[in-house]
């Protein structure tokens, strides 16, 4: 664990499949516990698996998922091979006998979470990326 404290990130190459989320909560964990920053666990899991959901999804393409270090906080970034920048949209009705159905809520969990997020082109496609920080104690 020792060496872990010492890297100021962590970064996993994933194959757009399904268990990717979980792969990619599990660096999440990682991090979180050998930074001493498990105050942002959750929600850093929370956020990362949606990036994550989102790149399976629409990219369908290889993943690198990023977990870096930001003083007391974390740079959560999931790269993909699709140019296409994610935006919010206007999430889809619930529909009462299909609850787990609803589409276009995961950028608004991303941003309700984060304390920042955005995307940017790379020469092989996108990165979205959010940071997460410790908020003070009240």
């Amino acid at each position: 664990m020792k060496q872990l404290k010492e890297q100021p990130h962590l970064t996993v190459v994933l194959a757009p499949e399904p268990e990717a989320t979980s792969l990619a909560g599990t660096l999440v964990a990682d991090a979180c516990w050998a930074w001493h920053l498990v105050r942002l666990l959750h929600p850093a899991r929370r956020v990362m698996s949606e990036l994550v959901l989102n790149a399976v999804e629409h990219a369908r393409t290889g993943l690198v998922v990023t977990v870096t270090r930001r003083d007391d906080g974390l740079r959560l970034a999931v790269a993909d091979g699709d140019p296409r920048l994610p935006r919010l949209r206007v999430p889809g009705p619930v529909d009462g006998g299909a609850p787990f159905d609803v589409r276009g809520h995961g950028l608004w969990a991303v941003q309700d979470v984060a304390a920042a997020w955005g995307a940017e082109p790379t020469a092989t496609g996108k990165v979205v990326w959010a940071e997460l920080v410790i908020l003070p104690s009240v």
